[in-house]
């Protein structure tokens, strides 16, 4: 249970739960830029970005993952974050992820939902790849 120097941080996908721990604090991607949540904060609810989210452990230890938009909601002394993916670097798969920015990136988009769309989709490729740089440089 969290205490005056953590706060207690869950995400959730429609498939599962991804991550529930006590933390000392966090940084998401926010839809404009990246928001910081520490122990206390004001409750707040929040729309996401794909994008790496950060994590410091109550042992000072770091971890991240990649989550693909959704909202976060701070209350009590929690943060949850509810987005429809999100990836351990342990899972991610670094030559197929090369491969899905190929392809990507060589898709034509004529419409402007063509075109949000693709950007959605290397926004999420660009989130992994985040990761498995962060992962690496430890």
């Amino acid at each position: 249970m969290a205490d005056e120097k953590t706060i207690r941080f869950t995400v959730i996908t429609p498939a599962r739960a991804v991550f529930e721990e006590d933390v000392r604090g966090l940084v998401v991607p926010a839809f404009d830029g990246e928001l910081g949540v520490l122990p206390g904060h004001a409750a707040f609810i929040g729309l996401l970005g794909s994008g790496p989210v950060r994590v410091t452990r109550p042992d000072g230890s770091h971890m991240s993952f990649a989550i693909r938009g959704g909202f976060l909601q701070v209350k009590s002394n929690a943060a949850t974050v509810l987005t429809q993916e999100a990836v351990r670097p342990e899972e991610i798969d670094s030559a197929a992820l090369d491969s899905e920015f190929g392809e990507a990136r060589a898709a034509m988009a004529r419409s402007d939902e063509e075109v949000e769309a693709k950007e959605q989709k290397l926004a999420w490729i660009a989130a992994r790849q985040k990761v498995l740089a962060a992962r690496e440089e430890r």
